[in-house]
């Protein structure tokens, strides 16, 4: 069952209004303190990590609790998580009852382990492997290379693969994002027309088995590295699509499974540089039918000073991937062009991501 979502351009509305009055709010005060405001973001995101590490929801989940009582249940300092929590209240992040006890709220609800869960995408970004990689974005910035093969002596997903803790979070914290952004995809695109659906580079497979879940009669195609789908079994029976999904393990950049009547790469794209996301894409034309159809899912650079995530997201990828990058929809435009294909349309969705949909060049 699709989820049903307000309209876009209501959403689009309401951002835009809200963009006006804070705006509006940061013009009255000196601009040395509004920049002190953002600043303290610094001392608010580890208190998150923290939260999420913890798992303090999970233990709120049944009824509130003193900081004393959560510190008995962590095995941790009383006095200090008291300060983590009062400091979590003063942003929305939990609540500070009367009698002295914590509780969830629609912000903390976020923190748990269960749909809608951003908890494990917080442990990724947040923890320390990415946490001293932004440290040393200065190297980026003065080289033009990538600042994660600096600070840890070999690309991101060569890491991940001999830190197999550390990739499993990433993998939960892919899933966590293909959850935030499920609704939205689903309920803006019609899946229905297509047969056979392939997603390339599709992880655990969470986005491709709500899609099959949604549209009984399409079956579909799993393709990632062997690492990557060690724990796609589990959501794709969790789903009850496993008579529908074939799982090929493989990579990218040597051959793509040929056949499908879609073929989605969601949040792939701009892992790469240009050479080799045009190597990719000209894989995917090779494999394709001629009335085959390509979807691009990944958030679109708007221009000028119109604020969005896509422009602070880009600074993860310059730091973390070799040549990674958001791109503007002509950059898109032009990528796909070089490869072989026809941008046929997008599709803005209510989620900071867009639906770029393109066909093989005639």
């Amino acid at each position: 069952m699709v989820q049903k979502l307000p309209p876009v351009w209501l959403i689009r509305a309401i951002q835009t209004f809200r963009t006006f009055l804070l705006q509006f709010n940061r013009k009255l005060f000196p601009g040395n303190v509004v920049l002190y405001e953002q600043f303290q973001n610094f001392w608010l995101l580890p208190s998150i990590y923290v939260a999420a590490k913890l798992d303090i929801a999970g233990e709120l989940k049944e009824k509130p609790l003193t900081a004393e009582e959560l510190a008995a249940r962590l095995k941790v300092d009383a006095g200090n998580l008291a300060r983590i929590l009062r400091a979590l209240s003063s942003q929305g992040i939990f609540a500070e009852t009367g009698d002295g006890k914590y509780q969830l709220n629609s912000m903390s609800k976020g923190l748990l382990d269960a749909p809608g869960s951003l908890r494990h995408m917080i442990l990724h970004h947040l923890g320390p492997v990415n946490w001293n990689l932004m440290s040393n974005l200065e190297y980026s910035v003065r080289t033009g290379k990538d600042a994660f093969t600096n600070k840890y002596g070999k690309p991101t997903y060569e890491y991940l693969a001999g830190h197999p803790e550390e990739y499993s979070v990433f993998d939960k914290s892919m899933s966590n994002l293909s959850d935030l952004g499920l609704a939205p995809i689903l309920q803006t695109y019609d899946f229905s027309r297509f047969s056979i659906i392939a997603d390339i580079g599709g992880g655990e497979g969470f986005l491709l088995a709500n899609i099959l879940q949604n549209n009984p009669l399409a079956k579909g195609i799993l393709f990632d590295t062997p690492d990557a789908l060690l724990k796609s079994q589990d959501i794709i029976s969790f789903h009850h699509v496993e008579n529908r999904i074939t799982v090929v393990p493989g990579d990218f950049f040597s051959a793509i499974p040929a056949g499908a009547d879609l073929y989605m790469l969601k949040n792939i794209v701009h892992n790469w540089g240009d050479r080799q996301s045009i190597d990719l894409l000209r894989k995917i034309h090779g494999a394709m039918k001629d009335s085959s159809t390509l979807l691009i899912i990944e958030m679109i650079v708007p221009p000028g000073n119109e604020p969005s995530l896509a422009k602070l997201l880009d600074i993860q990828m310059m730091a973390s991937m070799p040549g990674g990058l958001e791109r503007t929809l002509p950059e898109y435009a032009e990528l796909l062009r070089n490869s072989g294909f026809t941008l046929t349309r997008t599709i803005s969705t209510i989620a900071p991501i867009s639906l770029i949909e393109a066909r093989k060049s005639q």
